[in-house]
């Protein structure tokens, strides 16, 4: 009796199993989750990292860092040995220097950052791709060992890329560019690979939420927010529940963030390391520095300080830094310690933490103002949300009014990657696990530049020009925008507007000019062009050859035939992913047509 056939592989592409990978690529510590088709509600978070010593290889994040060995070979996260010099902070790199605050631009991290990849002759774009390359592959390694070769070859991929919501437009083309570079999006047996962005902050914010689904607590109508406090950046987002079974939820109010994370917790700690060492500090060696504030801060100070505490921290002075007396009563002895206090610890906490409760601030009087009623929580997530005194400070501050919640272990720090799984999963309709955003808030106007018929009573002078084609006078230069700072963003409903194009009906055959769509965060935004203020997100360009003589025909009043060109710019969103499709009678331009191209610079 002939044995059974196995059945082939290639069925299970037509059956469109799924694996949808959630990356968190942050400042400091990066992160990745992952499910698969009908185990959606159980999300595995990436592990087992390659490490320098074994203390490190089953934490839920690592660093993100580089080092670059002779031969352009490269060590990463855990694997970098503590004394090499190596690459952070790489990810701040990728903005424009004008959109890097003075304060984090001048800093020595940043400095260090830049001397490195000139040293090395790299970009930080560059990095960024190598970074990225090492995550990814090291992710698909443990993917393919949790659920099978097989289901990795074949399956539909979709990938998740979390962002800072702060961030502009152009910085997340130059990630989505580093993420196809790094091999990413490669077919996989054939079938497309899936990319989409979504803000840190609505990540972090989707995954806590459904973490609280089926609480009583929890009713409609309840607004919540979401504070997501990691290494570089702190976003805040607030929702209000529209429904609590399956959740639903809407951004209430515009989100807003800050570079205040715990990375300025150490910039700041150095200082007070620096004080309290004096001159002994420029005596020691940077790799001692850098060891003394990771071993001090990390597993002792930022976590468990506590407001109140009165617990002081001995920190002992290296043999390099003494002076020749001290060292010869140091072997009876042992190494002298310098004291730091509570009120020192303090001093390095309390001014980051004041930004941080600003900001918090700003979202719950926002809310109140939209509302009418106060935020039910506001929850800490994120690597720095674990922190003991920042949870103490931020009660102080709001508990009479707002309680605040902090989740402990490991689901504060890998609130971000989750809930990028968790959002993909309930875009696609599969899984137990859903949280849905029905609307989000503009963070920006995004527009378009055009020629206007002329109004006397809207349009400056300086902006009148005669069309020769209609027979009338235009405004030229004029902003028509098709969403707003504040808008409710609709994630189903896209906004779009017309446009023309005039042709010479006798004329030769050609291409439309390209449009260019544009994006401000001034409020209001200007109704006119102002280059200071408005810049260039991406230009649509048209591929497709039109034949004048084929468009509708008009007249103008002296007798001149023209045709015209009437098609759709419509604008969806989805995430922090923001895309545009042109429409022409009804139907959409494929891309053999028209293609987008991001502005990067």
């Amino acid at each position: 009796m002939p044995s059974t056939p196995r059945r082939s592989p290639r069925k299970l592409a037509s059956s469109q199993g799924t694996v949808i990978v959630g990356i968190d690529f942050g400042t400091t510590f990066s992160g990745v989750a992952f499910t698969w088709s009908n185990q959606v509600d159980k999300i595995e978070t990436i592990t087992s990292w390659d490490a320098d010593s074994s203390d490190n290889t089953d934490e839920c994040k690592t660093p993100t860092a580089m080092s670059y060995d002779p031969g352009n070979e490269v060590t990463w996260g855990y694997g970098i040995e503590p004394e090499k010099e190596q690459l952070k902070w790489v990810k701040l790199l990728l903005l424009n220097d004008e959109d890097i605050p003075e304060e984090v631009r001048t800093s020595d991290k940043i400095k260090k950052a830049r001397e490195y990849l000139q040293k090395h002759n790299k970009t930080a774009e560059e990095a960024v791709t190598t970074f990225l390359r090492h995550l990814w592959e090291h992710s698909i390694d443990c993917i393919t060992k949790s659920i099978s070769r097989v289901m990795v070859n074949y399956a539909q991929f979709h990938i998740v890329i979390t962002l800072p919501a702060i961030w502009p437009s152009y910085a997340r083309e130059k990630m989505k560019l580093a993420a196809e570079q790094a091999g990413m999006l490669d077919k996989r047996m054939g079938v497309e690979t899936q990319l989409t962005f979504i803000s840190e902050p609505e990540a972090a914010a989707i995954a806590t939420l459904a973490d609280m689904e089926g609480r009583f607590d929890v009713k409609d109508e309840d607004t919540f927010v979401v504070a997501d406090c990691g290494g570089g950046t702190v976003d805040l987002i607030s929702y209000k529940l529209i429904q609590a079974e399956p959740m639903i939820v809407k951004a209430c109010v515009k989100g807003s963030g800050g570079l205040c994370g715990a990375v300025f917790l150490d910039e700041a700690f150095k200082d007070v390391l620096k004080s309290k060492f004096g001159k002994k500090w420029e005596k020691m060696e940077e790799s001692n520095r850098r060891d003394m504030i990771r071993n001090s801060m990390e597993p002792g100070i930022k976590r468990n300080f506590k407001m109140g505490s009165d617990k002081s921290y001995n920190i002992r002075i290296p043999f390099e830094c003494l002076l020749a007396k001290e060292r010869r009563v140091t072997g009876a002895q042992g190494l002298p310690t310098v004291t730091i206090a509570p009120e020192d610890v303090k001093t390095a906490f309390d001014p980051v933490i004041e930004k941080i409760n600003n900001l918090i601030d700003g979202q719950i009087n926002a809310v109140k103002e939209k509302e009418r009623v106060s935020p039910k929580y506001v929850i800490l997530v994120g690597g720095f949300g674990r922190c003991n005194y920042l949870y103490d400070r931020v009660d102080e501050r709001f508990g009479m009014e707002v309680e605040v919640l902090q989740a402990k272990g490991a689901k504060p720090w890998t609130a971000i990657c989750r809930g990028a799984v968790i959002h993909a999963a309930t875009q696609s309709g599969i899984g137990k696990l859903s949280v849905q955003v029905k609307t989000r808030v503009a963070r920006a106007s995004y527009g378009i530049c055009w020629n206007e018929p002329w109004d006397s009573r809207r349009h400056d002078p300086e902006d009148k020009y005669w069309c020769d084609i209609e027979q009338k006078y235009y405004a030229r230069n004029q902003m028509a925008w098709l969403l707003e700072e504040g808008d409710d963003i609709s994630a189903q409903e896209p906004t779009s507007r017309s446009i023309k194009q005039n042709f010479d009906r006798n004329g030769p055959m050609r291409t439309p000019e390209d449009e260019e769509i544009f994006q401000t965060n001034i409020f209001p935004p200007p109704t006119r062009w102002d280059p200071e203020v408005i810049k260039e997100l991406c230009s649509i360009k048209w591929e497709t050859v039109i034949d004048p003589y084929t468009l509708p025909k008009f007249t103008n009043r002296i007798g001149r035939v023209y045709g015209e060109l009437l098609y759709r710019c419509e604008m969806t969103c989805s995430g922090e992913s923001v895309g545009f499709a042109i429409y022409r009678d009804g139907k959409k331009e494929g891309s053999k047509s028209v293609k987008v191209d991001y502005n990067t610079r």
